[in-house]
């Protein structure tokens, strides 16, 4: 029987903070703005929820967005109308992209001043209407805890992703009775048991049979299941762009990540003559331009998004239901005997994992990144979590680090700069027991650096490491590939990042050698505060596997074969 709610009587403002600590909300992510001045004073009365002050709302975004990552929960962003909605909008997409819940709310303009291009009025239904779940306006205070409600279990719900909710300034200070209502319990699609069964045979007829998993299983919390599974049916797995810790790396029926750098894992996926696809929207960059999988393979799907399931290609049988619930029943059904041939081919793709995973020993004087991450894999914990900002020094870390823990990777798969250094401020206010450790280029670091200042204001220990090559790089390789030698534009004219990071009163330490990085490591672990390393690499590392010069030469070559040809 549904029991009648108490009314009360609050402003919009206040409404919305309460809902806010109905739903468990620890840490709310802003730059202030007038337009929601009602809403702030209201969170001077919860003191169980954090306000973070960011210095730009496309950083408090970011954030939003990685903790969201980092805790399984809805990650809540506050805005102001306008300049603060526009500047948000890149957590919006990566958001959406990554699938991940994310809970934006917008300030606007009174309701007497919409359709009259008020002082920063925007649309926000047109504005966000392609890459948020829902956009809705709030129009009276009386509805605030319905549409935010609605707004959290829409954004946790069903394929994660970013809802945007914007209050008119009037309605976040109209005061009327309300009712608060109930956050919305969650439901997990299950599996059909014939739909599941067909398909299991499937993959149980397979001679190589691979699963291929996504952020499906940090969002369902599915990665004890995947272990059991791929332990009781002797199946492989290989992750997703971006998502290499959905599964123990030190597991030996891990075989690595697609995506930078994913050469080893490619090959097996190209070697794999079935395919289950568990939590993963075949992007681009996972699919290698939507070219995965071929012809010769068979495609078995599970997801619990319906628009998911053929969206890229047709699935030999496919399930809609929430992957820890599939694999939980998966489970319990028969495990024929796994063949030889097969368990030998695991061991096989191990194998080639492990050694296309350890970085090479090198005497070079010079500072690389192949020792860089030799020394952070000997000194960083286990559970660590390391953050990746979008460029190709992140390709190493792809390649070189092994995810031990969940949650201990944080990375755009919509390949946004800029997310680095938030989302490691994030991590560390999700997880204040773990060391985190957030990596940048050095053009990354200058989009969204000054949220060090954010981590020095709450006294967070995050470790910085801006890679710092003087040149946008991924866009040089990329230059270098097609207009070889005629570069434009990429090249970067820097600050000391070191000194730039003791003027915010942190640690600053610049290193250009090799043996100069793992006692500057060391210094900053057991720093009390945030410190930021400066490695200073040669442009000539221009990503992982080559070097400049190597990839020029080639697009020479290629160049002079075509007009050969011609």
């Amino acid at each position: 029987m549904h029991e009648p709610e108490t009314q009360l009587e609050l402003t919009g403002g206040q409404a919305v903070v309460q809902c806010l600590r109905q739903e468990g909300v620890r840490h709310v992510f802003n730059v202030p703005g007038e337009s929601f001045l009602a809403a702030l004073d209201a969170f001077h009365d919860a003191p169980e929820i954090t306000l973070i002050t960011n210095r730009q709302e496309g950083g408090a975004a970011f954030m939003a967005e990685a903790y969201a990552k980092a805790t399984g929960r809805v990650g809540v962003c506050f805005v102001t109308r306008g300049p603060g909605a526009t500047n948000a909008s890149i957590g919006v997409h990566v958001a959406a992209q990554d699938s991940s819940p994310l809970l934006l709310l917008v300030g606007q303009v009174p309701r007497s001043h919409r359709g009259r291009e008020a002082f920063q009025e925007i649309d926000y239904t047109r504005f966000f209407g392609s890459i948020a779940k829902w956009v809705v306006e709030v129009e009276q205070a009386a509805k605030v805890p319905e549409v935010l409600h609605r707004a959290m279990h829409l954004a946790r719900s069903g394929r994660p992703g970013p809802v945007v909710v914007s209050f008119p300034e009037d309605v976040l200070s109209e005061r009327m009775p309300m009712a608060l209502g109930q956050p919305y319990p969650l439901v997990r699609p299950q599996p059909e048991p014939q739909a599941l069964a067909t398909l299991m045979d499937k993959l149980h007829a397979a001679e190589r049979p691979l699963l291929l998993v996504g952020g499906g299983i940090a969002a369902s919390g599915a990665r004890d299941a995947l272990v059991a599974f791929c332990e009781r049916f002797g199946v492989g797995v290989v992750t997703s762009f971006r998502r290499m810790d959905a599964l123990p790396n030190s597991h030996p029926l891990y075989l690595g990540n697609v995506g930078i750098g994913g050469a080893s894992a490619r090959q097996t996926l190209a070697e794999a003559d079935t395919i289950l696809v568990v939590g993963d929207r075949l992007s681009e960059v996972t699919t290698a331009d939507y070219t995965f999988p071929a012809p010769t393979q068979r495609l078995l799907q599970i997801d619990i998004d319906p628009a998911i399931i053929g969206r890229q290609f047709v699935p030999a049988a496919a399930i809609v239901a929430d992957a820890r619930a599939a694999l939980t029943h998966a489970l319990e059904l028969p495990a024929p005997a796994v063949p030889a041939a097969r368990q030998a081919w695991n061991r096989a793709q191990r194998q080639a994992y492990e050694a296309w995973s350890t970085p090479p020993v090198t005497d070079r004087a010079e500072i690389t990144m192949e020792r860089v991450l030799g020394d952070l894999n000997a000194a960083l914990p286990a559970d660590a979590v390391v953050t990746v900002d979008a460029g190709n020094f992140s390709g190493w870390i792809h390649r070189y680090r092994r995810f031990e823990a969940p949650s201990s990777f944080l990375g755009p798969t919509a390949g946004a700069m800029g997310y680095g250094v938030p989302a490691a401020v994030a991590a560390k206010l999700a997880h204040p027991e773990r060391v985190v450790v957030g990596t940048c280029g050095d053009g990354g670091f200058l989009m969204t650096g000054q949220e060090l200042a954010t981590a020095m204001q709450h006294g967070l220990r995050v470790i910085l490491l801006v890679f710092n090559n003087g040149a946008l790089g991924t866009i040089r390789m990329h230059q270098e590939r097609h207009y070889p030698s005629r570069v434009i534009g990429s090249d970067l004219r820097n600050p000391d990042f070191a000194a730039l990071a003791r003027s915010y009163g942190a640690l600053g330490v610049q290193v250009r050698l090799a043996a100069e990085f793992a006692p500057a490591l060391q210094q900053a672990l057991a720093h009390e505060g945030p410190a930021l390393i400066e490695v200073c690499t040669e442009l000539e590392q221009l990503y992982v596997g080559g070097t400049l010069s190597d990839l020029r030469a080639q697009s020479l070559a290629r160049q002079a074969e075509r007009k050969g040809g011609d």
